[in-house]
Formats: structure tokens, sequence, C-alpha cells
């Protein structure tokens, strides 16, 4: 049975990343040829691309948190506050419309060829990354041996996340040269990391699951 999930969950990973390259290549041909629907834009905010991240993102705090109440953990129930936000921020510009307003209010001045917008953004993505790392933190040092090894990796996905969505496209805003390049990278590549993150979550319920049908079988047989 353990075989099974094992199966089922790479063959979800399989979906999920060909879903992502689809998306990846209809952007790449629609902005080389088409230019006729924005929409098919990895890049375009409540493109189709973005929904499906709103999707993944969506699955992934969900997961997580019937995890934390299975499990009765609270390390779970941390990271999916921090997925919560992630699909807020994403579906309603959070940190684009904090960061304008904070650029403003702090007559932030362009340095580094970043403009004052994402000066303001920075500070919000340091500001909330703070807080809600805390409230992993906090949640680590109380956590067991499996949910500090699922947090150990569950960071490095969200650091890589944030090197896509954060440096990436800094990168993508400072140089004057190559970005459709640069946005292609940032948005193809924080999609596929998301991907991973649902396959892994998904995996790590399935595997409670099978702990639990075992533990009931082992019961009954007693």
């Amino acid at each position: 049975m353990n075989s099974l999930f094992k199966k089922g969950s790479t063959k979800l990973l399989i979906l999920l990343l060909l879903a992502d390259l689809a998306f990846i290549v209809v952007h790449i041909i629609f902005e080389l040829f088409l230019k006729s629907n924005t929409l098919f834009s990895i890049n375009r905010d409540l493109g189709y691309a973005e929904v499906y991240q709103y999707i993944k993102e969506f699955w992934i705090l969900v997961l997580l948190f019937v995890l934390a109440v299975k499990s009765k953990r609270m390390i779970y129930f941390s990271w999916s506050l921090l997925f919560l936000y992630l699909l807020l921020d994403d579906s309603l510009q959070l940190h684009e419309n904090i960061g304008s307003y904070l650029a403003n209010h702090h007559q932030l001045q362009p340095v580094f060829r970043l403009r004052a917008q994402d000066l303001g953004e920075l500070m919000v993505f340091v500001s909330v990354g703070f807080l809600l790392f805390s409230f992993v933190g906090g949640a680590y040092f109380y956590s067991d041996d499996s949910g500090k090894e699922i947090s150990k990796h569950l960071f490095i996905l969200v650091i890589s996340l944030a090197f896509f969505g954060g440096l990436v496209d800094m990168l993508h805003i400072a140089v004057s040269f190559g970005k459709p390049v640069f946005a292609l990278i940032e948005d193809g590549g924080e999609m596929i990391i998301m991907s991973i993150i649902v396959w892994y979550v998904f995996d790590i319920r399935s595997h409670q699951l099978y702990n639990s049908d075992n533990a009931i079988i082992v019961e009954q047989n007693r």
C-alpha cells in the first residue's frame, strides 16, 4: 500500500509539472507569435496560469490544515498560515498595494535601478516573512522529529520560491536587457516550485493516511 501512495504521488507530480510546462509553452507561443490574448501569459495577474497557481496554493494550505487537525500539531498549522498568506497575497496583490502605500508614505527613492514601489514591496516581504517564519520557528521548537524534518524541506522549498519571486523579480526590474527571459524564469520557476510543494504536502498526507490505516489494522488483529 505504501508503494501505491508513492506511485500515486509521483504521478501527481508529473501531471502538475506537465501542466506547468503546457502553460509555459503556450506563453512562449503567444509572446512570440500571437499576442492576441494576454490571459495566456504566465506574467499576467489573474491570467490562466496565475489562477492555476492560486488553486495549487489553496490545495497546499488545505492539506496542511487537515494535517494540523488530524495530527494536532501546531507546526502544520503554522505552515498552512504561511500558504494562506501567499494565496491572499497573490490573488489580492497585497504586497503590491501595501508596497505602493509604503513607498508613498515614506517617500522612498529609487536605488540600484529599483523603483520606490519595488523597495516598498521588499519591505512588505521582509516584514511579513519575519512574522510568519517567527511563528513557524516557534512551532518548530516544540515539534517532534518528523515535524522538524518536514519543516526543513518546506523551508528549502519556500526559499526556492522566494528566489524566483523575489531575487529574479528584482533582476527582471533592475536589468535593462533580457526582460522577457527574466520574466519567464521568474514565473515559470514559481510554478514549478509550487507544484513540487503540492506534491510534497500531498505525499506527507498520504503517508499519514497509510500509517493510520496500518494502526487500525494492527488494533483490529489484536
